[in-house]
């Protein structure tokens, strides 16, 4: 840990609030996660229990580690308790502008003048969103990747150089490596890779080039990948997914036309609430999605 910071909130219980609050957690950090959902808070032992596991497997972390990382996290559904004496703040909700910004503009009230305020949008820019908070030298994009190694930090038009180096600090105390971009862009590095990626597998499906199951095993076959776009897809969440898309057609980087057929096929999954891995259905079932059975592959 380091001195600046000893606490740290999440906002949004789902899948990446959950993973986020793990890897901090992992490295000493107190961690509380914040939902207005009580339904979604009563699922993060489960989810995080499912995700550890996982982690463990992948060598991220050991048991003893993640043993410890789960007693250190707590939940709540009272904002006023979860952002109390926190150091730092990491918001993953809806990537909605609007919605993120009315967010942002409450937290800088109700938070202590000393938080640092952070976004884990995967798709908005900081100044689409610094100017609604009063600590613009205290604010920027701290936006995680999984468990993949690298965190990306973006400050905004104001972010001070104080608070750039106190978020280096803090990631690379995580062992992760901190991704900086010489100009600001939406999607940052990885993820403007990612989307198109998943935009691709989407099109080739609502086009009708193939299934989306043909799409993973083609993905999953030549990248030697555990899944495809598609199992990514659930495990990013379907309405993420579809927020995302959304924003590419607003920035006019997909067609209304492409969009429409995407969110035409997204649609009906988001409505009866088969979100992905968080919901337990999406494009597959889970816990055990079919794409982890020995025969998918060369399933007929």
């Amino acid at each position: 840990m380091i001195p600046e910071i000893q606490k740290i909130c999440f906002i949004g219980a789902g899948t990446q609030g959950c993973i986020n609050s793990l890897i901090c957690s992992a490295y000493g950090y107190t961690s509380t996660l914040y939902d207005i959902s009580e339904e979604i808070l009563n699922q993060v032992p489960q989810r995080q229990q499912a995700m550890g596991i996982v982690m463990v497997k992948q060598g991220y972390l050991d048991k003893n580690t993640f043993g410890q990382a789960l007693s250190r996290i707590s939940t709540t559904a009272d904002l006023n308790i979860a952002v109390e004496d926190a150091d730092l703040l990491n918001e993953s909700i809806d990537e909605n502008l609007e919605l993120k910004r009315e967010v942002h503009k409450k937290l800088d009230i109700l938070c202590p003048t000393k938080t640092i305020l952070t976004s884990n949008t995967s798709s908005l820019l900081v100044s689409e969103l610094e100017d609604v908070v009063k600590r613009g030298d205290r604010f920027a994009a701290l936006h995680f990747n999984g468990t993949n190694r690298f965190i990306d930090l973006v400050g905004g038009p104001r972010t001070s150089s104080e608070t750039i180096q106190i978020l280096t600090t803090f990631i690379k105390g995580l062992n992760i490596r901190p991704v900086f971009l010489k100009k600001e862009k939406d999607g940052y590095l990885g993820n403007s890779l990612f989307i198109s990626f998943l935009t691709t597998a989407l099109l080739l499906v609502v086009n009708g080039h193939g299934d989306l199951e043909d799409v993973d095993r083609t993905w999953m076959m030549i990248h030697n990948t555990q899944e495809g776009p598609f199992g990514q897809m659930d495990i990013v969440g379907l309405n993420v997914v579809f927020d995302i898309i959304r924003e590419q057609a607003n920035r006019s980087r997909i067609s209304k036309e492409q969009f429409n057929k995407i969110s035409d096929f997204l649609r009906p999954f988001i409505e009866q609430k088969k979100l992905g891995v968080k919901t337990g259905s999406g494009f597959y079932s889970y816990p055990r999605p079919v794409y982890r059975s020995p025969d998918f592959l060369m399933a007929e």
